[in-house]
């Protein structure tokens, strides 16, 4: 019987993932949202600033009480709900294949997700981000699993039972929801306990909190049950060997730089060969996958120079997306431009930003994207200029970008924009601009 769904806010990314789910599997839906989204509507999802008369109304946690579209719906008395009570929803008959952790969740869950459907497996998934193998962020397959990214920031990750899980890793982030770290650890334990089968449990041993919560089910890391043994980074690619279960497994290619992505995809790897894949299937997916859109997206170069989007915004990932790039792109200088995203995250997260940015050989600040927060004094990406650690870092206004980047920008550069705001439109434009 086919049900009906509106979304409020569908063109976020976790919105539009599961509206893409609904209209496969052949429900009516429609969603609402300040820009115009043309994408959607094109995949059968009509996009207006109205409510339907009838059907079920999702929001999600960005969406404020004092939404008009919100208050509206309670006061016609349509059934609203939380987007985890749909995915709720959507997973019962299911087997769920959850990635928590802190940081790597949507590379994680994206890999994870094209591994099954490249294998032939018919997976419904919801990914935070674009799949540029499929073009989307989300899908419906009649199989028996549920590819799906958990979402620990507002604690709806609680919502669900897993068959199985990949936790990457834990770390001090979203305390305006958490308070304190141990409310955080305690969340996490939680979501442990609700995964069914321990040995689709998959979390990292080199991450110390979870060292420290120690789960059941399998540990993967340089010291894990599933071990890293060797890693190895060329322009483009890592290489990873691993031991499992009495068996060696040599050189898996992974069309990505990084160390601990390449830690990402032995998890995936080790709960793929769980399933029943076969280690040609995986070593296959694993050659084919083109990555997520705004992780390590590389938008396009010229004149020798190279331009690279990414949403990190949290000091750690910036640190690590560096360090790869770094590492794989050699002797070519790395310009690294960020736009840093929150007032509350740049404020409790203030002095790790300042040493995030060592591998950068230029570092550029630009205006703080807030969000929807309100501003915090003495908050400003001017300030955090100022405290980076190293002797090349300035700041830059966003609408001053344009004018002074085609400028600074020398053959053999590698330019990277970063952060989880709007400044992922300013490549295409310096593209531009330097034709």
């Amino acid at each position: 019987m086919t049900k009906r769904f509106h979304f409020l806010g569908v063109g976020g990314i976790g919105m539009s993932a599961l509206a893409h789910v609904l209209i496969e599997k052949g429900d009516s839906v429609s969603g609402s949202d300040l820009k115009a989204l043309p994408h959607l509507s094109a995949k059968g999802i009509k996009v207006t600033q109205s409510l339907p008369k009838e059907g079920t109304i999702v929001f999600s946690s960005a969406i404020a009480l004092d939404n008009p579209l919100f208050i509206e719906a309670k006061s016609h008395h349509l059934p609203v709900i939380h987007r985890s009570e749909l995915v709720k929803i959507l997973l019962e008959g299911k087997k769920g294949l959850l990635v928590a952790g802190t940081h790597g969740k949507t590379s994680t869950s994206a890999l994870l997700a094209w591994t099954l459907i490249s294998a032939g497996k018919h997976l419904t998934y919801a990914i935070g981000g674009i799949l540029q193998n499929l073009q989307k962020n989300g899908g419906y397959g009649d199989g028996e699993y549920f590819a799906l990214e958990a979402d620990e920031s507002d604690g709806s990750f609680l919502n669900y039972e897993g068959e199985g899980a990949i936790i990457t890793n834990i770390e001090k982030e979203h305390l305006e929801y958490w308070k304190t770290e141990k409310k955080l650890l305690e969340g996490f334990q939680t979501f442990i306990s609700k995964v069914k089968n321990p040995e689709l449990l998959f979390w990292c041993n080199d991450d110390p909190l979870l060292a420290k919560l120690s789960p059941p089910g399998i540990s993967y890391g340089k010291r894990g049950r599933l071990k890293l043994t060797a890693c190895r980074q060329v322009v483009g690619s890592t290489f990873f060997s691993a031991e499992f279960e009495g068996k060696t497994y040599l050189d898996v290619e992974f069309p990505i730089m990084g160390e601990t992505l390449a830690l990402n995809a032995l998890a995936v790897f080790g709960m793929a060969l769980k399933l029943g894949l076969t280690e040609e299937e995986i070593r296959e997916a694993f050659k084919t996958f083109k990555g997520v859109k705004r992780r390590q997206e590389k938008i396009g170069e010229v004149r020798r120079i190279a331009i690279y989007d990414d949403y990190a915004h949290h000091p750690t990932e910036i640190k690590v997306l560096l360090e790869s790039m770094k590492k794989g792109m050699g002797k070519r200088r790395l310009i690294a431009l960020f736009q840093p995203h929150r007032y509350t995250r740049t404020r409790d997260l203030f002095s790790e930003f300042t040493e995030a940015f060592t591998k950068a050989d230029l570092t550029i600040i630009t205006n703080l994207y807030s969000a929807g927060e309100k501003r915090i004094p003495g908050i400003s990406g001017r300030n955090l200029a100022r405290e980076i650690k190293g002797d090349h870092t300035l700041f830059l206004d966003k609408d001053k970008l344009l004018t002074y980047l085609p400028k600074l920008l020398i053959p053999g550069d590698v330019l990277i924009t970063i952060g989880a705001g709007d400044i992922t439109a300013i490549g295409p434009q310096v593209i531009k601009a330097l034709l």
